[in-house]
């Protein structure tokens, strides 16, 4: 496919979601817009390439970028497969990078019952999110110990030294997505951008 035709199949693909998502019809649209019905099936089945003053008008009632409409599947977003994750071992227990873009990451945990995850800290700033999927999770911060059951999340700062552990003697999984305010944590790679 040349880039012309993938830009005519996007832009028909995006706008239809975007008007679907408003529950319009293509006459709902077309009042909205002044661009004519016609003209708008003819956009929408990627059979004819619009001008920028009809993708204005589109826009506009909308109310969305023009840059929403032509954005291809890649910018909206990237699979990242399990498979492929950067995986560390802690006794029996893992841990495994699933995407990380350099402000975010996505880590999943498994956590053996008696074993330890212990975390130096992040650079300055840094928060997490975790949400405990199975298990009850114990995070001890500082001076502070936090029992995290199944279903529930904590929010933390990851910027100081920390340590995960099973609170009960099952497993415990759970994911965590650290934020970055400043520095990115050379010790993880970006994995997706």
């Amino acid at each position: 496919m040349d880039i012309v035709e993938e830009v005519g199949q996007t832009l028909a693909a995006n706008l239809r979601a975007a008007r679907g998502l408003r529950g319009w019809r293509l006459d709902d649209l077309a009042a909205a817009s002044g661009v004519s019905r016609g003209m708008i099936h003819q956009i929408e089945t990627a059979r004819t390439h619009p001008s920028v003053a009809t993708l204005a008008r589109l826009c506009h009632a909308l109310k969305i970028p023009i840059s929403e409409l032509v954005e291809t599947p890649t910018q909206l977003g990237s699979l990242a497969r399990r498979a492929d994750a950067l995986v560390s071992l802690h006794g029996r227990s893992t841990t495994a990078l699933l995407v990380g873009d350099g402000r975010h990451e996505l880590w999943e945990h498994t956590l053996a019952p008696g074993d330890a995850i212990h975390d130096t800290g992040h650079p300055a700033g840094t928060k997490e999110l975790i949400h405990v999927t199975e298990g009850v999770l114990q995070v001890d911060i500082g001076g502070a110990t936090f029992v995290v059951p199944a279903l529930d999340a904590l929010s933390l700062r990851g910027d100081r030294p920390h340590t995960y552990r099973a609170a009960e003697d099952r497993t415990t999984r759970y994911t965590v997505v650290v934020i970055y305010i400043g520095a990115h944590d050379g010790r993880y790679p970006r994995t997706a951008q």
